[in-house]
């Protein structure tokens, strides 16, 4: 059995309206998904978790013609839980097709970021993965960071962190926002990843929660 971890990058007429907002509206972090099912006349039924202004977010699947029904559940003043059902596009159904097959399985969540890029891992026969990534739509195109066997450590232990905290993280120690004494500044955090010193610091503290939570062997 082996494992693929991959980054996806969209054109822009084929990202999501949703995922498409996500990169221009500071207020929304990320989001992951969690589950989805999907009909064979391309109706599909949606979690998601995500992070950010829940307002911006409901305004996002306000403007999307796609979306049949939504429900947000907030979690906390920064994040929620969002059912959504809505209408597949054809390059959605394809990409999902691709790596929907026998000997294949995504592991969720896959993670849409605001830099525009999804993250995914997919565990299955090489065969299948292989095939999975010569049928992914020419809309986008595959970034592979690790292959390898499944049960690999990288897999399966560790600290959970979104790919924005482990930004988030490598910035701070960077500018010497863990130096003792502190030299570096959350703002300098912030210009590193393009981003307001809020939301700067608010990465680092679900990142440092999460390494807390790790190292005590507790979740949050």
């Amino acid at each position: 059995m082996k494992s693929l971890r991959c980054t996806l990058r969209f054109e822009e007429q084929a990202m999501h309206p949703v995922h498409r907002r996500l990169t221009r509206d500071e207020a929304l972090v990320n989001d992951q998904l969690l589950h989805s099912h999907r009909t064979e006349d391309g109706r599909a039924t949606l979690l998601f978790y995500v992070e950010g202004d829940q307002e911006a977010y409901a305004d996002a699947l306000e403007a999307t013609d796609r979306i049949v029904e939504y429900r947000i559940t907030p979690l906390d003043e920064e994040t929620c839980y969002a059912y959504i059902r809505e209408q597949s596009s054809e390059f959605d159904m394809r990409l999902q097709d691709a790596f929907q097959r026998p000997g294949l399985l995504v592991i969720p969540p896959v993670e849409f970021h605001s830099d525009g890029t999804a993250r995914l891992t997919a565990v299955g026969e090489p065969e299948a993965l292989q095939t999975a990534l010569e049928d992914v739509p020419a809309a986008a195109s595959v970034d592979i960071e690790r292959i390898g066997e499944y049960d690999t450590p990288e897999l399966t232990s560790g600290v959970d962190l979104t790919d924005r905290q482990y930004e988030a993280v490598v910035a701070a120690f960077d500018v010497g926002y863990y130096d003792v004494p502190r030299a570096g500044t959350v703002e300098e955090v912030g210009e590193r990843l393009d981003c307001a010193p809020g939301t700067a610091s608010e990465h680092l503290r679900k990142a440092e929660r999460a390494a807390m939570g790790a190292l005590l062997d507790r979740t949050a």
